[in-house]
């Protein structure tokens, strides 16, 4: 039947071009396009019946997949804070500065590898209390020094933390741990997630009764950790006088991908 359609097609085509071939020039005796036109001609295909068919029937499986990768923090970095109040704004800049130079002057001397510091917030900010009257008024000034320090021994956290709090810092705001490199670690787990993808694809195929094809699309990639924190928002007088434990853990490297795989030929099974 096809291969009959066909031939009806090419028999309508033949008459339209004997039909116009018998017409006359248009009126003015202009014949063929005028100058700056083009004649368009059509673009014909034929498509195999069989292959038109075989496009109908195919399918695809389409699968998610994870990977995950663990590797060992080599950075840790601990944001501590100096908090000084008096009557003047002043004078609370003041003793915080005084502070928090003999903190930075004793961590910068308990040679920590690779040591890195850095202010990351500064504030004075004034005090209120309702008075008599009920109207709010200033009664002290608050100043808020806030420093960052990093280093590649993540052992030695615990330390860091009883060497700035000796030194006058009386808030520890957070301990974060990091990786500097994860590409190796990213490129196993986005290999781990498309190998995952695959075998769901595999079992979906077989339970089917189909083979599994050619991959047809991928999407994805890996994401590389962050810092991982540890809520430490507290006073100086919540650390106990021993020496400050801090275990550092694992980071996980993840990765994702989403396959869309051909539906194969029929497996026979």
């Amino acid at each position: 039947m096809p291969h009959d359609g066909m031939k009806r097609i090419r028999n309508v085509l033949a008459v339209a071009v004997a039909l116009s071939a018998c017409a006359g020039p248009p009126a003015g005796g202009q014949v063929g396009p005028s100058p700056g036109e083009q004649t368009l001609r059509p673009n014909i295909y034929e498509i195999a019946p069989e292959q038109v068919t075989q496009n109908q029937d195919s399918g695809f499986i389409e699968v998610s997949g994870t990977g995950m990768v663990s590797v060992t923090p080599d950075r840790a970095s601990v944001a501590f804070a100096v908090e000084t109040r008096a009557q003047a704004a002043s004078q609370a800049a003041s003793q915080n500065a005084d502070i928090m130079d003999a903190v930075l002057h004793a961590i910068r001397g308990a040679s920590f590898p690779d040591l890195d510091l850095e202010t990351f917030g500064y504030a004075v900010r004034p005090e209120y209390a309702q008075n008599t009257q009920r109207t709010r008024e200033i009664v002290a000034y608050a100043a808020l020094n806030n420093v960052r320090a990093t280093t590649s021994d993540v052992e030695a956290v615990g330390r860091l933390i009883d060497v700035s709090i000796a030194a006058g810092a009386n808030r520890i705001a957070s301990v974060s741990f990091s990786a500097a490199n994860t590409d190796e670690a990213a490129s196993r787990a986005l290999g781990l997630a498309v190998e995952n993808a695959r075998a769901q694809a595999e079992v979906i195929a077989t339970s089917l009764g189909y083979e599994l094809g050619a991959p047809l699309e991928v999407r994805g990639g890996s994401q590389r950790p962050g810092p991982v924190p540890m809520d430490m928002m507290r006073a100086v007088e919540s650390f106990q006088a021993a020496p400050t434990p801090i275990e550092a853990g694992d980071q996980t490297v993840t990765a994702s991908v989403m396959v869309r795989f051909a539906l194969g030929r029929e497996s026979g099974g």
